[in-house]
């Protein structure tokens, strides 16, 4: 069968068949012995190999593409980018590219590419942090939220146990944007109670850009972007695949995930799915946190090819995940009879049920040395919110429909590259069609029938003006029209609205190398977010409580200026990052004084005031030798208001000063163990006390975590296990950015988590000699 399989990839790539120059080399470390199993990437293709036992590699590169950018990684080596014109090839179909790899410890001058430009981390003006798939795999952690937390500057808003929101530098939800596979994803995001509908194990790595400067991804990177960069496709003539599973001890938890891929020389394709469930945690104090128990099943599939003149691909995720909701109604319902509540993973009542279809096509059409990037998606996104009712009659828990939405969105965007010698140029446009359908019969929908239509267009210059500055800089248009078709209910009474925004943003960064390994990086950028549409039309009930919008809110614009002291040696790296972010017209919600008109208490309202956003983090990482690392990092966010009514001086949900240290040990081989490694994290949140209104100040407390795992041969496959233990001293404590922290309800115990991770190749014929 798998013999079979092959044949028919390699005759269909026959008939594919175009003119190619072969690159290939051998790659060495710096005592000239040769590396075996480097991974070797074409940037613009995707189109991967790894070399043979004596560090040998060979790609088959189009004609047409006449500038080419490989990438060489290996763990423990640095990685490294090469650039080569091959439009000097005009007698010969070969090119011979030796490369020597630097050992480090330490991931020095990553590559990145949500800059625009695929580059090292040194050489951008601004800090773009990387969460790679095997931190991951090997995390533990219950969401994607949870995960992203693990770096300076980024938090987790929490809602129960399956429901995260990253918080970067002090901003969410509508201030953010996800990108999914290069698609900017629309799924409800103007609620922290909205989780971005992602599977972390579909990626390759995640990379967070903090703050405005994210010229080609649009309006509202007002806090930053999260970039989901999927799995690259399988090297060439080659079928592998992964397994992960993780169970967690606290609420008989688990997460399994199957993906297999394959590639021939011009056909890729990969299939993946993925399973979690937990039921109810329990907090320090041993007690059941009741419904923060939830289901989520992933699966995504993509297909694509290669030709002479570009690459093509065609990609469908589905997500489907239900999670308990946390509120007074639950909490009073669950209390007063508890033993019609079930003890399993069951969603029963008060439960998000969500549905997300996510097609995206990606494409780059190669233009001699330049490129032409088009993407399209569609997205389709069903939120319902079940409630929660006793029958007494039939002596049974009903959980009612309150709300159903449909979110439609189409999204475009293309972009050319074209490099200058040293210097690089991007020009685009993007947009994206949105469209929500909600259904009128629910009472309680919080997004009324509306349109929205996104424009945007921008160019960005990358150039280099010697061998110590680097300069990138560029503008951006957007145009947004926002439309509203209010039905009233008998909860609410919405706006219509007929609202258009503009605005011009840009960015400006240096990036000056003024001594060795030393690097100063400054960069001054501006972002753009108009109201949502809740935000302008809200005049109802939602969450419990009677929300008011604003139809003249208009759009924030920020400012962020942004400084980057970096230094890296062999064992040592340090990073200082100040950050002042300015934002004019920041919009946020406050309660005031009057009775709300339907059920108890007052109506909140949708304002707005300037915000000053401030602080930035510092991150020591140490290797005084190969088996022993040092970890420490210090977050900081203040947030104050100007000329804010009823005197508040804080805006909400600013997270708490937040210090990591981590002591790691790593070794290559303890007997049958390969790579094994233990470390112990002991992370440390200070007393929060600058808080919005009705925000209760958060003590301080400490957090103790430890990490155990190696690689062993497993039924004849290398494969990684590990055990996790969070909160170790089952600290009894709540978030301050917890959704729940006004029920006082705490957050998770003492959790174990034991994983397995199993990458296994079924078939691989490449770089024989």
């Amino acid at each position: 069968m798998k013999a079979y399989l092959f044949s028919c990839g390699l005759l269909l790539s026959f008939f594919m068949g175009y003119s190619q120059i072969s690159i290939s080399g051998t790659v060495v470390n710096e005592s000239n012995q040769t590396i075996e199993n480097v991974n070797i990437t074409v940037l613009q293709s995707l189109k991967g190999t790894s070399t043979n036992y004596q560090g040998y590699y060979r790609l088959e590169i189009p004609k047409n593409l006449e500038s080419v950018t490989l990438e060489f990684s290996y763990v423990g080596y640095k990685s490294t980018l090469r650039t080569l014109n091959l439009s000097s090839l005009k007698d010969t179909n070969s090119y011979k590219l030796d490369i020597i790899m630097v050992e480090s410890t330490l991931e020095l001058e990553e590559i990145t590419i949500s800059a625009g430009f695929a580059k090292e981390k040194d050489k951008l003006p601004y800090v773009i942090s990387t969460l790679k798939k095997q931190d991951i795999s090997t995390s533990g952690q219950a969401n994607l939220a949870q995960n992203l937390a693990e770096i300076p500057g980024v938090y987790n808003i929490s809602f129960g146990n399956g429901v995260g929101k990253p918080v970067v530098r002090g901003l969410a939800n509508a201030n953010l944007i996800l990108l999914n596979d290069g698609i900017k994803q629309e799924n409800f995001q103007f609620s922290s109670s909205h989780p971005f509908l992602v599977d972390e194990m579909s990626a390759e790595r995640f990379e967070i850009i903090k703050g405005p400067a994210s010229l080609q991804y649009g309006s509202d990177a007002v806090g930053g972007v999260i970039n989901v960069i999927k799995e690259r496709p399988a090297p060439v003539n080659t079928i592998k695949g992964e397994f992960t599973s993780n169970y967690n001890t606290n609420t008989n938890g688990y997460l399994n995930s199957l993906g297999i891929k394959g590639s021939g020389e011009n056909i890729f394709w990969g299939v993946r799915a993925s399973l979690k469930s937990h039921e109810d945690f329990s907090d320090g104090d041993g007690n059941d946190v009741y419904n923060t128990r939830f289901n989520e099943d992933n699966f995504s599939v993509n297909v694509g090819t290669r030709a002479n003149f570009g690459k093509f691909s065609l990609r469908y995720d589905y997500t489907h995940p239900k999670y308990g909701i946390q509120n007074i109604a639950s909490e009073n319902l669950i209390n007063t009879i508890p033993e019609f509540l079930s003890s399993d993973r069951e969603n029963q009542i008060w439960y998000q049920d969500l549905s997300n279809h996510f097609i995206t096509s990606n494409n780059t059409i190669y233009l001699n040395k330049n490129e032409l990037d088009i993407d399209l998606g569609y997205q389709s996104n069903l939120r319902e919110a079940n409630g929660g009712v006793f029958n007494a009659e039939e002596q049974s828990l009903l959980a009612p429909t309150y709300a159903s939405m449909q979110l439609n969105t189409f999204t475009y965007n293309a972009k050319m590259s074209m490099p200058f010698g040293d210097d690089k140029f991007l020009f685009g446009i993007n947009g994206a069609v949105i469209s929500n359908d909600a259904d009128e019969e629910k009472p309680n929908n919080p997004l009324l029938d509306s349109k929205v239509n996104n424009f945007g267009i921008y160019a960005i210059g990358d150039f280099k003006i010697n061998e110590k500055l680097i300069t990138t800089t560029g503008l951006r248009y957007d145009y947004r029209n926002m439309t509203s078709d209010p039905v009233a209910t008998q909860t609410t009474d919405r706006y219509a609205v007929d609202n258009s925004y503009n605005s011009v943003t840009g960015s400006l960064g240096l990036v000056y190398n003024f001594k060795k390994n030393h690097f100063l990086k400054t960069n001054i950028s501006s972002g753009f977010r108009s109201p949502t549409i809740p935000e302008l039309t809200q005049n109802g009930v939602h969450g419990g409580r009677y929300e008011r919008g604003d139809a003249n809110l208009k759009a924030q614009r920020n400012y962020q200026f942004d400084i980057n002291y970096h230094f890296h040696k062999p064992w040592l790296i340090i990073d200082i990052s100040p950050f002042y972010n300015r934002i004019g017209n920041y919009i946020y919600l406050i309660e005031t004084a009057e009775v709300a008109p339907i059920g108890d208490g007052n109506i909140f309202q949708h304002v707005q005031n300037d915000a000053n956003l401030y602080g930035g983090e510092i991150a020591l990482d140490i290797h005084p030798n190969t088996w022993l690392a040092i970890h420490s990092s210090l977050s900081l966010v203040r947030a104050d208001l100007t000329n804010a009514p009823l005197n508040i001086e804080h805006p909400t949900f600013i997270p708490q000063d937040r210090w990591t240290n981590e002591l790691k040990f790593k070794r290559d081989n303890v007997g049958f163990l390969k790579q094994p490694f233990a470390s112990v994290e002991l992370m440390s949140l200070f007393k929060q006390n600058k808080t919005g209104q009705n925000e209760e100040a958060t003590p301080a407390y400490n957090l103790l975590n430890m990490r155990l795992g190696a690689q062993i041969n497993f039924f004849g496959q290398d494969a990684d296990i590990f055990i996790s233990g969070f909160n170790l001293t089952n600290e009894t404590y709540i978030d301050h950015l917890s959704f729940t922290k006004q029920l006082g309800l705490n957050m998770i115990g003492r959790n174990i988590v034991f994983g397995l991770n199993v990458p296994f190749t079924i078939l691989s014929k490449q770089n024989k000699i």
